[in-house]
């Protein structure tokens, strides 16, 4: 068995980026970007405005381009259908409820290491 993370770092890695990540990057950006664009003014769930404090907070600390630009259009797309579709919310509220309640590990100290702005402990300044 080939571990995951061997898999798409180091076997086969040049066809994860070239034929996987570039077109889900592009995908994502611009079929997420088509979503108006959330603020505090324009929803009115309680979860969807907590979202969009997280994404506020993380554009400070994010300065990879690349991960921001996936990130955004994510967060924009996840923001979108929380607060229009009850279908969709509840789901998403799933996953939150389950990530809450269970195990989860934290990120280590002074990570991510790179393009990232955030005061110590987790981040590099």
């Amino acid at each position: 068995m080939v571990l995951l993370k061997h898999e798409v770092n180091a076997h086969n890695r040049n066809f994860y980026i070239e034929k996987v990540n570039t077109p889900l990057l592009k995908a994502i950006t611009i079929l997420g970007n088509r979503f108006p664009e959330p603020t505090v003014d324009n929803v009115q769930h309680p979860n969807a405005k907590r979202l969009i404090e997280i994404m506020e907070k993380y554009k400070r600390f994010e300065g990879n381009s690349r991960v921001k630009g996936i990130v955004m259009a994510t967060l924009r797309v996840v923001i979108s259908k929380l607060e229009h579709s009850p279908n969709w919310r509840d789901r998403i509220c799933f996953l939150a409820e389950e990530l809450r309640a269970g195990e989860w590990k934290n990120r280590s100290y002074n990570h991510p290491e790179h393009g990232w702005n955030e005061p110590k402990p987790y981040g590099g300044r």
